[in-house]
């Protein structure tokens, strides 16, 4: 086999897996894009990231959530929600309902904690700020999700310097 024939089938093998990797993150985003419509949820799919709902839910597991009308929820559900300031930090929080509060005015509150938590949450929650219920747990499956969250830019950078590498091996 001669050196450019060589060459060439490196080239071929790193071109299919980069056609893979982008056929798997358009399949991905083309899941993303269902589940919303069919959820009716801006996020459809939430990483569990914290031990506070251990043993109903685990850090790892992946789950699936459906848009609500806020006033249907009751004690006991498990919703997503945007905790308010000075608590939003861009993580949605997963925890149970305890409590719930009808003003006069017709507002809808909710009283929240975690299963695994000795105190309930320090504030209420506002009908707005609810993303969704939990409709369905994977196990684990986000374990993936949160090993790799800080491994975005050099994943990135270590395709970058391959393509590079192969393409000066090609000029040779």
């Amino acid at each position: 086999m001669s050196k450019s024939s060589g060459e060439r089938k490196v080239v071929k093998e790193f071109l299919n897996y980069l056609l893979m990797l982008i056929l798997a993150f358009a399949a991905t985003q083309g899941i993303q894009l269902g589940a919303k419509s069919i959820l009716q949820v801006e996020t459809p799919f939430v990483v569990v990231a914290s031990g506070s709902m251990i043993p109903t839910l685990n850090v790892g597991d992946i789950l699936i959530v459906r848009g609500v009308n806020p006033e249907s929820l009751q004690v006991g559900d498990i919703i997503v929600f945007k905790p308010p300031s000075p608590y939003w930090r861009g993580m949605p929080w997963v925890h149970r309902i305890i409590d719930k509060k009808v003003r006069n005015d017709g507002l809808v509150f909710f009283r929240t904690k975690g299963d695994a938590n000795q105190a309930p949450d320090p504030f209420w929650i506002s009908a707005e700020n609810v993303i969704g219920k939990v409709l369905l747990r994977i196990p684990y499956i986000g374990l993936i999700s949160l090993t790799l969250k800080g491994w975005t830019i050099p994943v990135i950078a270590i395709i970058v310097i391959l393509a590079i590498v192969i393409a000066l091996a090609m000029k040779e």
